[in-house]
């Protein structure tokens, strides 16, 4: 994102200040501090060098080769794993030696009849290192695999069939495949710090991290625009988010945003009409489930993550996404992005 280096050196001392205070301030549910920032807390610029694969369309196989392809570890912290080519891949990583762990949330909300526990114990018995996810937070939703401490993918996607274009329900999602070294280490300083059940400490402006800085990171990406705002999410229940989407409609930034399609009762329906009164154009998604997470500004700068916009997903989960300025996956975004758009319909 740009910033205006116009303001005096005491005033970006004195934000730098009042931000890393409010980083670090982030509670848990259980009150305890589930992790802080040791930079002045501020949202990077976006991460360039990485690419993007888009779901449905790319499959199950860009994972089950990720995982294939691992020479010495693979780290896995998600919501949901019930995909069973992906639990067999695993394993078999785990029979070549490899050290792969698996941290799972042990109460998801839609996960149907799958069990967790269940899907815990089959990985234990084929010698994977898995327990579930830390009871710090209100919800692990995080979906990040980091393979030989060198690529970490941040996605929107579960490890489900839904989510990877298998059988007749299929969702929209976004998976960023990342090396950038300062990116890698602090994804796995946060899986450890969850494994261990310690406080994370990572040093990366570019990944969105909640409880610590979504909140914050978020709401400055949406106040950066200044001609476009795309946005693709699963909730819009968040009243600063809400009320950031309006202040850039009414600076005349264009704002388009994607929500699904409901199945009776729309949970959205409060925050959908606060903006559309704001002046933001919203449509909800008439052919895929739209589960990702994505928000596009000015064609410069993007988000992708497990982050939705509810106040209990940036302020009470573990959730991870990142800030990006590849111009490729933006252009893949935002080309994405209108075509669901023009898939969907008016609200």
């Amino acid at each position: 994102m740009a910033y205006h280096y116009s303001i005096s050196k005491c005033r970006i001392c004195l934000v730098s200040i009042v931000l890393c205070i409010l980083c670090a301030g982030c509670m848990s549910n259980n009150g305890a501090v589930p992790g802080s920032c040791q930079s002045n807390c501020a949202p990077g610029a976006g991460v360039s060098g990485v690419s993007v694969f888009v779901e449905p369309e790319a499959g199950v196989q860009p994972i089950i080769n990720a995982i294939s392809s691992a020479q010495a570890s693979v780290w896995v912290e998600m919501y949901l794993l019930t995909n069973r080519s992906i639990m067999k891949a695993l394993e078999e990583a785990a029979n070549r030696g490899l050290d792969v762990r698996v941290m799972l949330e042990t109460h998801p909300y839609g996960s149907g009849s799958a069990s967790p526990t269940e899907a815990l114990d089959r990985l234990r018995a084929a010698g994977i290192k898995a327990q579930p996810a830390s009871p710090d937070f209100a919800l692990t939703h995080e979906k990040c695999m980091l393979i030989d401490g060198a690529i970490v993918y941040i996605m929107t996607s579960n490890f489900t069939n839904s989510a990877l274009g298998v059988g007749s329900f299929h969702n929209r999602e976004y998976d960023i495949v990342d090396s950038n070294a300062a990116d890698v280490q602090a994804a796995q300083a946060i899986f450890q710090a969850d494994w261990d059940r310690t406080q994370a400490q990572f040093n990366d402006a570019n990944l969105v991290v909640s409880p610590v800085n979504a909140h914050h990171d978020i709401t400055a990406l949406i106040n950066s625009a200044q001609k476009t705002l795309l946005i693709e999410g699963e909730e819009m229940q968040d009243s600063v988010i809400e009320q950031a989407i309006i202040d850039a409609a009414r600076r005349g930034v264009q704002v388009q945003v994607i929500l699904p399609m409901p199945n009776g009762v729309d949970s959205n329906a409060a925050g959908i009409a606060v903006i559309k009164q704001g002046g933001a154009y919203v449509r909800e998604d008439a052919r895929l489930y739209m589960h990702a997470k994505m928000i596009a500004v000015d064609d410069r700068t993007a988000f992708v993550g497990s982050e939705n916009i509810s106040t209990q997903s940036l302020d009470h989960n573990r959730e991870l996404g990142i800030i990006l300025a590849d111009q490729e996956v933006i252009t893949t975004l935002q080309q994405t992005f209108q075509q669901d758009w023009g898939d969907s319909q008016d609200v």
